[in-house]
């Protein structure tokens, strides 16, 4: 890539909007960015999710680790007279994403901050009452294993699903070009639908449990976020 050329970012995610943080960041930076799905997202236990959120006096608060998990809620929930009930209870949400989002239903989290599910598992408050844990089919074991051993109750509903997408169109890359991972998933899906373009990019993590499996994968990323959060994935490709 010439020394002048502005270098292009492909982001594995879907956009959040026409206005997207990342890519807005990206291009505040001095990058082209562009998102490209690799995933869809289905939700199909709304009704279970609505028996239990019917159900508040039983729960000792929220937890939520995706953004998709509030998703979900905004499906059954906000709209119920029953909801009232849970703005005022604790929840607990990691990364700054999934946190809007539960803010967005009235909701005020703690734990945003803290980036990682074993943190956060650290902070959330021991109780009689179980926590409702909402997540996806593809989670991992760090956070129950984690409340499991502080002696902390939860009951975990599995409120979506996560699915790779058939057809995946990346842009030709040109030297010095990046591809950004946001999740283990978002790399099975590429590696099945387009795993031969990926050593043509320069290549990024979101956080270390991506990094891991990059690494894994045998495409070890050269830039990894500290944090979960558009500055913070600029910073790193800026590091690098």
């Amino acid at each position: 890539m010439p020394a002048d050329a502005t270098p292009t970012v492909v982001l594995l995610r879907s956009a959040s909007g026409p206005d997207d943080a990342y890519v807005r960041a990206f291009e505040a930076a001095g990058f082209q960015a562009r998102c490209v799905p690799v995933l869809t997202f289905r939700f199909p236990r709304q009704a279970a999710l609505r028996d239990r959120l019917a159900r508040p006096s039983r729960y000792a608060g929220l937890i939520a680790t995706s953004p998709r998990a509030v998703r979900a809620i905004e499906q059954a929930g906000p709209d119920e007279p029953f909801w009232a009930h849970w703005t005022s209870k604790p929840a607990y949400a990691v990364g700054p994403k999934t946190a809007a989002a539960l803010r967005a239903l009235g909701v005020a989290p703690q734990g945003e901050d803290t980036g990682r599910a074993a943190a956060l598992a650290s902070m959330i408050a021991k109780t009689e009452k179980p926590y409702l844990f909402l997540c996806g089919n593809r989670r991992r074991d760090t956070l129950p294993a984690a409340l499991q051993e502080a002696g902390t109750p939860y009951e975990e509903l599995i409120v979506y699903e996560t699915h790779p997408r058939a057809a995946i169109d990346l842009p030709d890359p040109d030297s010095g070009d990046w591809i950004v991972f946001f999740s283990p998933s978002g790399i099975e899906a590429l590696a099945a639908a387009s795993a031969e373009a990926v050593p043509a990019y320069r290549v990024a993590a979101i956080g270390p449990t991506t990094a891991a499996a990059l690494r894994d994968h045998g495409w070890p990323p050269e830039a990894v976020a500290e944090a979960p959060a558009p500055s913070s994935l600029v910073a790193a490709l800026q590091a690098a």
